[in-house]
């Protein structure tokens, strides 16, 4: 059973269709038992990084996912806004993270070339890496944010985009999997990837 957390911050419906044509059985919830009986856990994420992790820490999902995805090392996946409050720290409101991994979130400069946010469809290119299996390097997938995440641990760095710079769009430490685009919004290749974390 895989648990998307709902934290009213979310885009849970388009990720919970994806999840009915792949005939997962799911639950959408917050709920400190839910989350401990499912098997994987999704944070899907749209909206900024202040409201995001005070959402979080209103319905005390930081203790419930550090003890959850840190300590029993379940499979989670993290996506968009869900992906960056697992940073320790952003220049979106000047607020702490989860400190899930060392990084930090930095706001994309704005250019004639390069207008923030950053929105559309741009190229990923990944290394080898469970979570893109069946996906073809320099795929297109769908974005949305005017932030991004940066962090001198390379280790982690399972994908990256370029938007007038290079900046990670996808990261993997032991059972935590993260993306910065949202395959909920990719069609077909966004499908194969939740089916690739659904098979971990």
């Amino acid at each position: 059973m895989i648990c998307i957390i709902d934290y009213d911050g979310g885009n849970i419906n388009s990720l919970s269709n994806i999840l009915v044509r792949l005939n997962e059985k799911f639950i959408i919830s917050n709920n400190e038992f839910d989350i401990a009986n499912s098997s994987k856990i999704i944070l899907p994420g749209v909206s900024n990084f202040e409201y995001c992790i005070n959402q979080i820490k209103k319905y005390n999902l930081d203790k419930i996912l550090k003890h959850e995805v840190i300590e029993k090392r379940k499979p989670f996946l993290g996506i968009c806004s869900g992906m960056q409050i697992l940073s320790k720290f952003s220049e979106e409101g000047n607020v702490n993270g989860l400190s899930f991994v060392d990084a930090s979130i930095k706001k994309f400069i704005s250019s004639p070339k390069h207008r923030v946010p950053h929105v559309g469809w741009n190229k990923v290119y990944f290394q080898e890496n469970k979570i893109f299996e069946n996906i073809d390097n320099g795929s297109r997938f769908y974005f949305c944010h005017s932030y991004y995440m940066h962090t001198e641990d390379y280790k982690i760095n399972a994908a990256k985009t370029n938007y007038d710079i290079d900046f990670i769009s996808g990261f993997n430490k032991d059972n935590i999997y993260a993306v910065q685009f949202h395959p909920e919004k990719s069609f077909d290749n966004g499908t194969i990837l939740i089916k690739n974390f659904i098979s971990l």
